[in-house]
C-alpha cells in the first residue's frame, strides 16, 4: 500500500487519548487500580507529572478493567476549583445521568439552590436514586484534577468535594472514587491529609516495550521505523508518552511531505528543532512548574552537559554545578540541595547530573539559557524576590549525611541580586580553573550581607519597639498627673 500524501497524522498531542487502539502500556498502573477495587478499596489516587499520560489512563479504565458490578464515571474537575460547591455538584450530578445513560424522568438532579438549602442533598438523596437505578452494581467515580502550577493549591471548592466525599464514601459501601493528581507525591500531602492511608500509584515514563508500540503501531500502515530510529526517539524522550507522540507527529508530518515513509536515525535528527516548535506549550508548564532558582540550576545542568560534551570534560560531566562556582547566586549547599530537589521530581537523571529528558535540554538551550536566565535574576528587585522567595531559615542546618528526602523549599529560598562577572564567552576560562568545590557550609558574600542586615534591623526593630514602650509609659504618666490636677481643679471649683 502506498500512502496518500493526504493521509491524517496518526499521532495524538494537545488531548488525551480515548482510542483504545492508540493507548500503549500501562499495564502495571491498571492492574493496581483493578486489584484495589477487588479488594474494596474506597478510595485510590494516581498521581504523576503534567502530560504524563494520566487523562488517558483515566479514559481507558472504564474500557479495560472489567469488573463485575462496577459502572464508571469521569469527570473533569479543571473548571471548578473557584467556583461555589453547589454548582460543581450539580454539574457533576448531571454528568453522572448523561454517562450511565439515565433517562432524566427516573431520577432527580439536585438543582443549586436546592443544593444551597439542603447541603446533604447529593449525597442523601441524588446518590440513592443513583443506587436504586444502578440496582447491585457499585459507582466509581473517576475525578480527573486540573494541574495547577501552584502544587499545593487544590482551591477552596475542591477541598470541600474531597472533604465531603472522604466522610461519605466510607458510609456508602457502593461508592468508591479514583482522583488523578497532576502533582509529584511529595506535593500531594493536602490530598494525603484528607484521605489517608489510601492506596497511591504514580504514573511514570514508559517502559522500552511501550515505547516501542507507542512508536510503531500508529502508523504501522505507512511508516517504517529503523531501530536505531526507534533508539534516537526513545534518547530524546526518555520515555515520557507526549514528548514521543511530538516527535513522532513531527516525522510522520516530514514522510507525508517528502513521501519518504522509511524513518532512519538522521530523519529523528532532522524533526527535532520542528518538534521543539510543536511541544512549546508542553515546555512551558514544565518550565513555569520549577521555583526562581530551580530553573537556575535546570538552566545550569543542560549548559553543563553541552560544554562538557563538547570539552570531553569527565569533571564537568559528573558535577554540572561547578558551571556556577565562581558566581555569586547561590551558595554551593543550596545548590546541591536544588540539585536534588530536581532529581526527586524527576526532572534530573538519579545522579542529579542530566537533564532527564534530552529533548527538553536542547529546548533549554534554545529558549533559556543559563546566562539569560541569570540577567533575569539580576533584574529582580529585592521586593519581587522576596514575595516569590519567602526567607524563613536564612542559616539552614549543616549535615555531613546527604537526605535522600525532599528538601524543605522553605529553606533554600535565599536569592541575592548581584553582580554576576561572568559571561558566555569567558565561561570556558572560568571551567577549566575551577580544581577544588567550596566547602559545603561556606556562604556566598551577599547571604553574609543578608544575615548581617537582617541582625541590624532586628536590633532596630527591637531597640524602636522600647522607645515606643518607654514613650507609652511617659504619656501614661503625664496622663495621670493631667487627671489628678483636673480632679483637684474642678474640686476647688466646687467648693469654691
Amino acid at each position: 500500500m502506498i500512502p496518500l500524501p493526504s493521509q491524517r497524522n496518526p499521532y495524538i498531542i494537545g488531548r488525551p487519548i480515548s482510542e483504545p487502539e492508540l493507548f500503549f502500556g500501562r499495564e502495571e498502573e491498571l492492574s493496581f487500580i483493578e486489584e484495589n477495587l477487588k479488594r474494596g478499596e474506597k478510595v485510590i489516587l494516581v498521581h504523576g507529572q503534567r502530560r504524563i499520560g494520566k487523562s488517558s489512563l483515566l479514559h481507558k479504565i472504564s474500557k479495560c478493567i472489567k469488573l463485575d458490578k462496577f459502572a464508571f464515571v469521569t469527570f473533569d474537575l479543571e473548571h471548578y476549583s473557584q467556583e461555589k460547591i453547589e454548582y460543581l455538584l450539580e454539574n457533576l450530578a448531571e454528568t453522572v445521568i448523561e454517562q450511565l445513560e439515565i433517562t432524566p424522568d427516573k431520577v432527580v438532579i439536585p438543582r443549586v439552590k436546592q443544593i444551597q438549602e439542603q447541603k446533604d442533598i447529593f449525597y442523601t438523596k441524588f446518590l440513592h436514586q443513583i443506587y436504586e437505578y444502578l440496582k447491585a452494581t457499585n459507582l466509581v467515580l473517576l475525578l480527573d484534577e486540573f494541574d495547577t502550577l501552584n502544587d499545593k493549591n487544590i482551591g477552596a471548592t475542591l477541598e470541600s468535594l474531597f472533604k465531603q466525599l472522604n466522610h461519605v464514601v466510607y458510609q456508602n459501601k457502593r461508592l468508591f472514587v479514583i482522583i488523578f493528581s497532576g502533582r509529584q507525591s511529595a506535593d500531594i500531602s493536602n490530598l494525603i491529609e484528607i484521605f489517608q492511608n489510601v492506596p497511591i500509584v504514580e504514573v511514570g515514563l514508559l517502559d522500552d516495550e511501550s515505547i516501542k508500540q507507542l512508536i510503531i503501531k500508529p502508523a504501522a500502515n505507512s511508516l517504517k521505523y529503523e531501530p536505531e530510529a526507534i533508539q534516537a526517539i526513545t534518547n530524546l524522550s526518555a520515555g515520557h508518552p507526549y514528548f514521543i507522540q511530538v516527535l513522532c507527529f513531527a516525522i510522520f508530518s516530514r514522510a507525508r511531505e517528502l513521501e519518504k515513509w522509511q524513518v532512519t536515525e538522521e530523519d529523528v535528527e532532522t524533526i527535532v528543532d520542528k518538534a521543539i516548535e510543536l511541544a512549546e506549550a508542553g515546555f512551558t508548564w514544565y518550565w513555569e512548574a520549577l521555583s526562581v532558582p530551580e530553573k537556575i540550576v535546570f538552566s545550569a545542568v543542560a549548559e553543563a552537559q553541552k560544554i562538557a560534551v563538547k570539552k570531553n570534560d569527565q569533571q564537568l560531566q559528573e558535577d554540572p554545578l561547578m558551571i556556577l562556582e565562581g558566581n555569586d547566586v547561590l551558595s554551593k549547599y543550596l545548590l546541591e540541595e536544588l540539585a536534588r530537589e530536581l532529581t526527586y521530581k524527576g526532572f534530573l537523571n538519579e545522579q542529579g547530573n542530566k537533564i532527564r529528558i534530552e529533548l527538553v535540554r536542547r529546548w533549554l538551550l534554545q529558549r533559556h539559557p543559563l546566562w539569560d536566565e541569570i540577567k533575569d535574576l539580576e533584574k529582580l528587585d529585592h521586593q519581587e524576590v522576596d514575595s516569590s522567595n519567602k526567607i524563613l531559615n536564612p542559616t539552614p542546618q549543616i549535615s555531613n549525611e546527604v537526605s535522600n528526602e525532599p528538601i524543605n523549599k522553605q529553606q533554600i529560598s535565599i536569592i541575592e541580586n548581584g553582580d554576576l562577572n561572568h559571561h558566555p564567552q569567558s565561561f570556558n576560562h572560568h571551567v577549566s580553573s575551577v580544581k577544588t568545590s567550596k566547602p559545603k557550609n561556606d556562604l556566598t558574600k551577599r547571604e553574609i550581607w543578608l544575615i548581617a542586615g537582617m541582625i541590624l534591623l532586628g536590633a532596630a526593630a527591637i531597640a524602636s519597639f522600647m522607645i515606643m514602650i518607654y514613650s507609652s509609659k511617659q504619656s501614661d504618666r503625664q496622663d495621670k498627673v493631667q487627671n489628678l490636677i483636673s480632679i483637684v481643679i474642678s474640686s476647688d471649683r466646687a467648693e469654691y
